[in-house]
């Protein structure tokens, strides 16, 4: 190599170093200013992200009262801006300590310092469920949670006399004659709403007390009245309570939940529109007239509640000497009959209707027996399917059980009818005491064309030559009326038998009757399952479902004739009479000891059958032939 050749070598290493140095400084200067814009970039997104009203959110919750009184209502509003105000709050932490009456919402636009701001407002009316001291814990809206709350509920203050002072309270009372009931007796429940403030709407809670029916009785009443100089409106109801058990009844406090008109705003729940109405027309808007209350501009009104106060009553059980196999506690128990055609006249073979109706005032039909009609040796019944029903003169339940009969006697001579006999309990005198239809005695007449020798009077045998030529057109004769007759009374009896088999097809099914007297069809449930309910409540010892489970299933078994209570149907079944009135007693007598539901098991395990029935008590319970077999 020659020295020009190493001159030329080293020049070009030279430059080729400048050239990387340069470049080097160059990349480090663009790295510099790109890293420079990023954070330029990054700390502008920031300025707007926080600054911006739609990103930035806001949430608070507030209460418009932090002490109220049991049965007061308080509202609890939640307020929230930017991105979480278009979500609506998550109540569900609510429902252990709140019920959540009522929500309402509305949106509102704010310029505070030039900034606007933009919320949405809920409403929530909540009603505490527990006394002490209560959280209101934090609630989810969107992505943002609100600070927990606390709410003291204290006892309603003590107001004496007659709640004078409240513009609104609800008093409940018994009436003197309930106030030491038996089980089953008619308790007469009133219950009075007095109020001086326009309400708006309303209702009542359910009456819905443990071991105990409950009836209402008639329409509301409202009526004014004056308590201590001041006027009163009342809204009063009744209420009949029939308790299934002895020993201490509480019947739960009767609740008021409704409106009344505000005084001042609440009309169309925009506080805007309120505003404006208010500036617009003052204290005499005409949008507070009750005319216009559900109305946009109405008065929407302030939601409350009232509550009542509860009762306690001992009931008492059934009187150890009371004697009968049913219960039957009233103030009055009528017995009636009537007959189809007044006077009867009864004949061989043809039916006659007597209708017995049975009514006990305090009592619902469901609780009334079977009407006791028994045969004689020579007159056959024929009982139709009984009729029940119910109504309220708006104090009381009139119960009525109605039961037609066929009587068709089968021999023509005196026969007497026994007497019908219902006992029962009167409430008044405290005594046990019978209602009685008594016997009667009539007279059957023959049946058409018969001779009647037992009412026509004897005649003296007559001594009397005769011959054979005088005696046989005479014995044709009567031979031949006699068949033509027998012809004609078949005839009729036949037609008679077709007539009352289709009077009894076409006859109504018993019915289960409301307190207004309307009837309803029984449900009945098939006799297998009313037997397998009947083993499950045995088996746990349960008296009130072994007793509803015995009724339902002689109601399967005996369709036409079923036993309305435990006392009818020991009455008439073939065994477990013992069984069914120790259940009885159990039930609404004086004994508190566990039930053993083992022994009325054994005994209807193998099935139920009517007494004097065999093994297929439904075909023994078919009645006999309607018309005696002439021949």
């Amino acid at each position: 190599m020659t020295p020009a050749d190493c001159c030329g070598a080293s020049s070009s290493t030279s430059t080729g170093s400048a050239l990387t140095a340069q470049t080097r400084k160059m990349q480090r200067h663009g790295n510099q200013e790109s890293h420079r814009m990023m954070k330029q970039s990054v700390t502008l997104f920031l300025i707007i992200l926080l600054t911006s009203p739609a990103l930035w959110a806001d949430v608070r919750a507030s209460l418009d009262r932090t002490t109220i009184h049991d049965g007061d209502t308080v509202t609890l509003t939640i307020e929230a801006s930017g991105s979480d105000m278009d979500t609506d709050p998550d109540l569900s932490v609510l429902q252990n300590d709140f019920a959540v009456l009522g929500t309402s919402s509305s949106r509102r636009l704010q310029f505070i310092n030039g900034r606007r701001s933009d919320w949405h407002e809920w409403q929530i009316e909540l009603d505490p469920l527990h006394k002490g001291t209560l959280t209101i814990p934090a609630i989810r809206v969107g992505r943002s949670m609100t600070a927990p709350l606390t709410l003291k509920v204290t006892d309603q203050p003590v107001i004496s006399g007659t709640d004078e002072g409240q513009p609104i309270f609800i008093k409940t009372e018994i009436d003197d004659a309930s106030t030491s009931p038996f089980v089953q007796q008619q308790i007469h429940l009133v219950v009075r709403m007095f109020y001086r403030v326009p309400l708006v709407e309303g209702s009542f809670s359910d009456l819905e007390p443990d071991d105990a029916l409950v009836e209402r009785l008639g329409e509301d009443r409202q009526y004014e009245t004056t308590l201590n100089g001041k006027r009163y409106q009342v809204l009063e109801r009744h209420y009949a309570v029939f308790a299934e058990k002895s020993g201490q009844l509480t019947i739960p406090a009767t609740v008021f939940t409704g409106r009344v008109m505000s005084n001042s705003g609440g009309r169309s729940g925009n506080r805007q529109m309120d505003s404006l109405i208010d500036r617009f027309f003052g204290s005499n808007s005409p949008f507070s007239d009750p005319f216009f209350s559900g109305t946009p501009f109405g008065n929407t009104g302030k939601r409350i509640r009232v509550r009542g106060k509860a009762l306690t009553l001992d009931i008492k059980p059934r009187p150890a000497d009371y004697q009968a196999p049913y219960w039957l506690p009233s103030t009055e128990l009528v017995l009636r009959d009537s007959w189809e055609e007044g006077p009867p006249q009864f004949r061989v073979g043809e039916p006659v209707t007597r209708t017995i109706t049975l009514q006990a005032k305090g009592l619902e039909s469901s609780h009334l027996p079977d009407i006791p009609v028994a045969e004689t040796g020579h007159m056959r019944i024929y009982p139709e399917p009984a009729e029940t029903a119910n109504r309220t003169d708006g104090e009381w339940v009139f119960g009525t059980r109605k039961q037609s009969i066929a009587y068709v006697p089968s021999r023509p001579g005196k026969i007497t009818l026994p007497e019908v006999r219902i006992d029962w309990w009167d409430l008044k005198q405290q005594r046990q005491r019978s209602t009685i239809l008594p016997a009667w005695e009539v007279n059957v007449l023959p049946a058409p064309g018969s001779t009647g020798q037992t009412t026509a009077p004897a005649q003296p045998q007559v001594n009397e030559p005769a011959t054979d030529t005088a005696q046989a057109p005479v014995s044709l004769l009567h031979r031949a009326v006699g068949s033509r007759m027998f012809w004609l009374t078949s005839g009729a009896f036949a037609l008679l038998a077709m007539w009352f088999l289709y009077r009894k097809r076409r006859s109504p099914k018993p019915g289960k009757t409301t307190a207004a007297g309307a009837e309803t069809t029984v449900k009945t449930i098939p006799a297998a399952t009313a037997r397998k309910e009947l083993q499950a409540a045995c088996e746990q010892n349960d008296p009130h479902a072994a007793a509803r489970a015995l009724l339902d299933w002689a109601g399967a078994e005996w369709p036409d004739r079923p036993p309305r209570n435990l006392g009818a149907l020991a009455a008439c079944v073939d065994a477990g009479k013992e069984e069914i009135q120790a259940l009885d007693r159990t039930l609404y007598g004086t004994h508190n000891s566990p039930w053993d539901g083992q022994a009325l098991w054994e005994q209807f395990k193998q099935g139920m059958h009517r007494k004097g029935a065999g093994k297929s008590s439904v075909q023994a319970d078919s009645l006999s032939p309607l018309y005696p077999r002439w021949g």
